[in-house]
């Protein structure tokens, strides 16, 4: 089916912005398409272009040296996955995509680290770690910066998150979308889909290719700025917000001519916050829809159903 296009509401979180202002399209944007796209974000260009850099140097290796850092090798989901490696829409093949997963390093021998938390496996790259790490710091802060706002729009206070993510569980991802020149009927480059998580920050190379489902169910595909970070929310926000908030259904056709690159960091509140309907995301005579969690807890189980290594 083909797919129209829609440019998602662009929202500047920078501290010299309106504050009001954005929690009010944020909140707008949460009730209604499900995505949108930050500006003002505060993460340096030469970040941005650095981690594209290497996602195409590493992709480029050898597949031997690409397996040897396979996520089967790792309990704690870093590494790398192979082109078929996860499967997000059952009743098609699994996904046309390679990923090379990645958290905040964490030794195994620390006492607070969780079964989500460890080392990772980095590639022999020259300045691979850096550029990687460095990224990633930069978007979890902006991500913080989004959560305060995002709170305020849920009627709670601006450190409502703060303290369900003082130890967030954080996932950088980079992926190739090989180019098709026929795309199989029966495979994506990745499947529909919702996120699992609270909120996901999402950098591409501006091929095309992400397409989101509105409310009827017909796909658009995704434009935003150039340099904005295109932002949706997970399962675990929507059930927060008793499904105030849209965790919306989204997919990635193949490439045609040249391969695709992204790189979407998933920000999730610390392993054991407790996850359960926010009163003032109910009605009057409403119930919550969802039975109380954890972040971890519903991560996993999440995990558990999408990739091949772990069934």
């Amino acid at each position: 089916m083909a797919a129209g296009s829609t440019t998602i509401p662009v929202i500047d979180i920078s501290p010299s912005a309106s504050a009001e202002e954005a929690c009010a399209r944020i909140d707008a944007a949460c009730r209604g398409i499900g995505f949108f796209a930050i500006t003002g974000h505060g993460v340096a260009g030469q970040l941005l272009d650095g981690v594209l850099d290497v996602a195409r140097q590493f992709f480029a290796q050898p597949l031997a040296h690409k397996n040897s850092l396979a996520i089967e090798l790792s309990d704690h989901h870093r590494g790398y996955a192979g082109v078929e490696g996860e499967l997000l829409q059952p009743g098609l093949r699994a996904d046309y995509k390679e990923t090379l997963d990645f958290g905040p390093e964490v030794p195994l021998e620390d006492p607070q680290r969780s079964p989500l938390e460890g080392p990772n496996q980095w590639p022999d790259l020259p300045g691979f770690r850096d550029a990687v790490e460095a990224y990633q710091a930069a978007v979890l802060d902006a991500a913080k910066r989004l959560l305060r706002l995002t709170a305020q729009a849920l009627g709670q206070e601006p450190s409502f998150f703060d303290r369900r993510f003082e130890r967030p569980l954080v996932g950088t991802r980079l992926i190739r979308y090989p180019a098709v020149a026929e795309p199989r009927p029966d495979q994506l480059g990745c499947g529909a889909h919702s996120d699992y998580g609270c909120v996901t920050l999402l950098h591409i190379d501006g091929t095309a290719g992400l397409q989101l489902a509105d409310l009827e169910g017909k796909w658009h595909d995704v434009i935003a700025p150039r340099g904005s970070f295109i932002v949706n929310l997970g399962d675990m926000l929507a059930r927060w917000t008793n499904d105030r908030y849209r965790a919306t259904v989204h997919r990635v056709q193949s490439p045609r001519t040249a391969d695709r690159y992204s790189v979407p960091t998933f920000v999730n509140p610390s392993y054991d916050t407790i996850v359960e309907c926010l009163p003032s995301c109910l009605g009057e005579g409403e119930h919550p829809k969802y039975p109380t969690t954890t972040s971890g807890a519903y991560l996993q189980s999440r995990f558990d159903e999408t990739f091949a290594y772990r069934q």
